[in-house]
């Protein structure tokens, strides 16, 4: 491109004439150049002349054809080609010399200039492009300087301001939205000839970074390379795009042009936007329900932290993810087809699934769904809020499990609302009071079951105790609807919701009348207990006694039931888990008698081989054919009682065994010696423990699975134990991997 004070005597006036917002200029009948107009994604709608004797294309068919495509052709280099299209993407001047493709003929070499078109907001909305046949010798100066003039035309017309300096930096040529921009109200005429370095000290000070503003240019002009949008900001707030671009012909430095383009309202439409977003995206992030944004492919979009927490997955391996590939089985990947269907028709619902997390984890989610649509109102997936419904779901199948037994349960059970008033009892109730279901619904146990003789003490015990919404149990005689006394057992608690409100009260009463002097001797003992040993162990080992009686109760009830009834295959199936809990239930108080009684005898300390007492402690053990136990190393001989020792490492083996979770399991038993001491260690490949839930692993009553083979105490007895040989445990765990107990003990 020639210098407008080279061109300026040239400078012809070209008429302009708007159509869809394209700009389309006269003919040029002495231009052999080449000239076509594209839209801002590289189609042609206009062409001159001359291009169509380049080609010898028709109008129609270049009108609406990509500009790549019509250069295109075997011996075109696709690279060039290819600088084409990104330069159009990023909306930035392109100058190339490729082979043009011509109609039926060979191509000519050419040299192909674009240049982009801007309007008042700065968005580019066509492309001006300059084709030069290099192969034609008498391409004249006259056909370049008309291209020239055309180009010049244009870029004074742009709705940027334009400055063209020469390479000693006076002014050329500068457009009225230039002098606008910078409040210049004089002729742009006047102001050719005029030195630009003075324009920089008079304009710096409307810019937020004066000085920067300066050095900036400076640096510029030193390093001769095209810059596009240079952001500015201004002191009264407005923003700025500059963009230089040096001109250089024949090789020789011929000055440059500056473009200047207000980006304002744009600037602050995408602060505006981008704190929206923050906005939003701060809230879909701190949900506490799963949020996740899916194609029409199921491919993953998004996800919250909520859902990573809920799935285990990290946002990273979501990501590009298939959804129903990572959480569900073939049934429920039918039925989230399905849902897609619907979403791609705009139907919202919710419905429930079975996933399974990143740890293998059967889970329920309520999944409330809905189609996502684009700006054209086209369905380009879904957006679904997930919520974690596993505990809801097992209260269900519990509650269906509990009223089952309820209803069947000799004893009497009665569930209360808040306020204490009885709206549900069992048949047993109906039975035992000989009030029916409608005559005991809505009064409380008491108005309707105490009379005279029953205990006031404890009448108001039961009063506190659910005032304060504490569990109860004691004894008192009840009255009949006959008016027949009777002694009842009464065990009962409130029902909490999450928020710590009591819901209801149930309560469980059995007739205990023929078995009153049965009672009082368990009262004695117990006193007796009380008085000879009254620490935390001793009562431990008397709640633990009290518990074993409605054990085996329930136990003698449901085995009569299943003798004296003809029970269908489910209902046998019920009564087989109640009897599996009541086993491990059992176990349980066997262990609290003996975690009560370890410190309660004395240890008899000589020379043990752990060697011989690890392996004894595996053969006492029942080992799945899936397991393997290896001795890592010989084992040592300690100073230690014989039968605690066994009882430890029996212990710890037998809670590796129980929680291995993997198709081969593997349990290394280990020994490492120091100065003073021994530490052993039984490392497995089960499930691991999370870290959070580690330091309460020796605690008792603390139960992290549902493993029907544990208790829960082995490890609080094993903990006991080693305490009062004055060693440590502790563990070292990952979920997923495994988890490797270590025990020190001293020699």
């Amino acid at each position: 491109m020639k210098l407008a004070s080279e061109v300026q005597p040239q400078k012809k006036n070209i008429n302009r004439v708007f159509k869809d917002k394209k700009l389309v200029p006269s003919e040029e009948k002495d231009n052999e150049n080449g000239l076509l107009l594209t839209n801002a994604s590289g189609a042609v709608f206009w062409s001159n002349t001359a291009f169509l004797k380049q080609t010898n294309f028709e109008n129609s068919e270049v009108v609406n054809s990509a500009l790549v495509d019509l250069i295109a052709s075997k011996e075109t280099n696709k690279e060039e080609l290819k600088k084409i299209t990104t330069s159009i993407k990023d909306g930035v001047h392109f100058d190339i010399e490729v082979f043009h493709r011509k109609k039926d003929d060979v191509p000519f070499w050419s040299r192909i200039i674009g240049n982009p078109v801007s309007d008042s907001q700065g968005v580019i909305f066509q492309y001006v492009v300059i084709i030069e046949n290099l192969a034609v010798e008498n391409n004249t100066e006259h056909s370049i300087k008309v291209s020239e003039s055309t180009l010049f035309s244009f870029l004074l017309n742009l709705q940027k301001g334009i400055l063209l300096e020469d390479e000693n930096r006076k002014i050329v040529a500068i457009n009225k939205e230039f002098c606008s921009m910078f409040s210049l109200e004089m002729d742009t005429n006047l102001f050719i000839g005029l030195d630009s370095n003075q324009f920089d000290e008079q304009f710096k000070d409307y810019f937020k970074n004066s000085d920067q503003y300066v050095s900036r240019i400076n640096q510029l002009l030193e390093q001769k390379e095209i810059v596009i949008n240079d952001k500015l900001e201004l002191v009264d707030g407005r923003f700025f795009e500059r963009t230089f671009i040096p001109i250089i012909k024949e090789g020789i430095y011929k000055g440059m042009l500056w473009s200047f383009n207000d980006i304002t309202i744009s600037q602050k439409y995408k602060e505006t936007l981008n704190y929206e977003k923050g906005k939003y995206r701060r809230i879909i992030a701190n949900m506490n329900i799963g949020l996740l944004e899916v194609d029409n492919n199921d491919l993953i979009l998004l996800a919250n932290q909520s859902f990573c927490d809920m799935s285990g997955y990290t946002i990273e391996e979501l990501i590009g993810k298939t959804g129903s590939e990572l959480f569900l089985d073939a049934v429920y990947k039918e039925k989230l087809l399905e849902k897609g269907i619907e979403r791609k028709d705009g139907k919202s619902d919710s419905y429930e699934v079975e996933v399974k997390n990143k740890n293998g984890d059967l889970k329920n989610w309520l999944i409330s769904g809905a189609p996502n649509y684009d700006i054209n109102g086209e369905v380009i997936g879904s957006i679904g809020i997930h919520l974690n419904i596993t505990e809801q779901k097992n209260q269900e199948e519990q509650l269906i499990l509990l009223s089952l037994i309820a209803e069947k349960n000799i004893n009497t059970v009665i569930i209360c609302d808040n306020q204490g008033k009885m709206e549900w009892v069992n048949d047993s109730f109906v039975t035992m009071t000989g009030y029916s279901f409608d005559e005991a619904i809505g009064k409380t146990p008491g108005y309707l079951l105490q009379g005279k003789d029953s205990d006031l003490e404890q009448i108001n015990y039961l009063r506190t105790q659910i005032r304060h919404g504490l569990p109860f149990k004691c004894e008192l005689i009840n009255y009949k609807k006959s008016g027949e006394k009777y002694w009842v057992y009464i065990q009962g608690q409130a029902l909490y919701n999450k928020e710590g409100k009591i819901l209801k009260y149930f309560a469980i009463e059995e007739d205990i009348t023929n078995n009153i002097n049965l009672k009082s001797q368990k009262e004695e003992l117990v006193n007796s207990a009380a008085k000879a040993n009254k620490d935390l162990e001793s009562y431990a080992f008397i709640a633990s006694h009290d518990l074993k009686a409605p054990i085996r109760s329930i136990y003698s009830l449901v085995t009569c039931i299943k003798e004296d009834n003809d029970l269908n295959e489910k209902t046998k199936e019920y009564f087989s888990i109640i009897e599996n809990k009541l086993e491990k239930m059992d176990h349980q108080i066997e262990g609290i008698l003996e975690y009560a009684k370890i410190d309660k005898e004395n240890f008899f300390y000589e020379e043990v081989n752990s060697n011989e007492i690890v392996k004894n402690s595996i053969d006492n053990l029942v080992i799945p054919d899936n397991i393997e136990i290896r001795m890592v190393s010989k084992l040592p001989i300690i100073n230690s009682d014989r039968f605690r020792l066994q009882q430890l490492f029996q212990n710890v083996i037998s809670n590796a065994v129980n929680f291995i979770d993997k198709p081969e399991g593997v349990v290394e038993i280990d020994c490492k010696e120091k100065q003073s001491s021994y530490i052993f260690s039984i490392k497995d490949n089960g499930r691991g423990v999370a870290k959070e839930s580690q330091h309460q692993i020796f605690k008792i009553s603390k139960y992290f699975n549902n493993n029907n083979r544990s208790t829960g105490l082995g490890l609080s007895i094993a903990k006991k134990i080693v305490e009062i040989c004055n060693g440590t445990i502790w563990i070292e765990s990952e979920l997923g991997v495994g988890t490797t107990f270590f025990i020190e003990l001293n020699k």
